[in-house]
């Protein structure tokens, strides 16, 4: 049992809760009507067929893939050197995809306990190996707006960043979304951080993204990279309204108690994946964390 096991089953204990297998919510989610899940368990539809013209044509952008080296994004699946990291990625992929799918989830919250536990590289490198399955687009936003690290991993400035969006100085979230030549992969972020985040993402603007995503994108599967939960409440603010979240830590780093507290407070939201970053559990020769956690060739962003 990993420290991320040992802390979430300890805090469903103290609320009195019967501890689920890994991966699993510890509780039942908010039945807020206005909420992202409810809305769509209300609506329980098999959206109409994207026409191609209405589809998102996304910005090309350029990338140095020497720097997406350095910063360990795993862009190919063929990399013998980061075999076992690339094996760690495509078991969570296939536990969050069975899930999404089981649920009718669309919308995945990456967030971390605190700062420096991997959680933005551990977003980028499960959006590129969820893109590498194909069957479905893949959506990575970056809504850590007070630390924006998604577009500094990978190397590349937004024609548009997503703070402009929720700030209204753009109409349309048509010009927000990039591509890095990576079929079925879209990008929003940005550069530029900001400190009313909080006030921004409380907004409907968040709805709006969301919604647009869906009708211009084939069966879309949106990440999140959410800033960490005992943050201010940026995080707190959107977890109502997206459908699941995945819960990334850092082994020798997060402290248990910080692990012990974010689970209490995302208690009421359904947890689709934890990850360990830098384990020193081995499975199989792969080195990564039983639950679902990165090799240590991970790193921290």
């Amino acid at each position: 049992m990993t420290i991320i096991e040992a802390a979430l089953e300890k805090t469903k204990a103290l609320r009195g809760q019967r501890p689920e297998p890994l991966g699993q919510s510890g509780a039942a989610p908010h039945q807020d009507p206005y909420s992202r899940r409810a809305v769509d368990r209300a609506n329980d539809t098999i959206p109409a067929p994207v026409a191609p013209s209405t589809q998102i044509q996304p910005h090309r952008v350029a990338f140095d893939p020497e720097q997406a080296r350095e910063n360990r994004l795993l862009l190919s699946a063929a990399n013998l050197e980061d075999h076992g990291t690339i094996a760690a990625y495509g078991m969570l992929r296939t536990r969050i995809l069975h899930r999404t799918r089981t649920k009718g989830w669309r919308t995945v919250g990456l967030t971390s306990a605190a700062p420096q536990d991997g959680k933005s590289l551990t977003a980028v490198n499960l959006a590129l190996s969820l893109a590498r399955e194909k069957n479905s687009s893949v959506v990575l936003l970056d809504l850590d707006m007070r630390n924006p690290s998604v577009c500094r991993t990978l190397g590349i400035t937004p024609h548009t960043e997503l703070r402009d969006f929720f700030e209204q100085r753009v109409d349309t979230a048509e010009d927000l979304f990039m591509s890095i030549g990576i079929d079925n992969l879209l990008i929003a972020g940005n550069v530029t951080p900001t400190d009313n985040s909080s006030e921004l993402l409380a907004s409907s603007r968040l709805e709006e993204l969301l919604d647009f995503i869906r009708r211009t994108t084939v069966s879309p599967l949106i990440l999140i990279d959410l800033p960490p939960v005992l943050s201010p409440d940026d995080t707190l603010v959107v977890a109502p309204r997206i459908d699941s979240l995945v819960l990334v830590a850092c082994e020798g780093k997060t402290p248990r108690a910080d692990i012990q507290k974010a689970g209490e407070m995302l208690a009421d939201f359904p947890i689709v994946g934890l990850v360990l970053n830098r384990s020193s559990e081995t499975v199989q020769g792969y080195g990564y964390g039983y639950g679902y956690g990165q090799g240590s060739r991970s790193g921290q962003t």
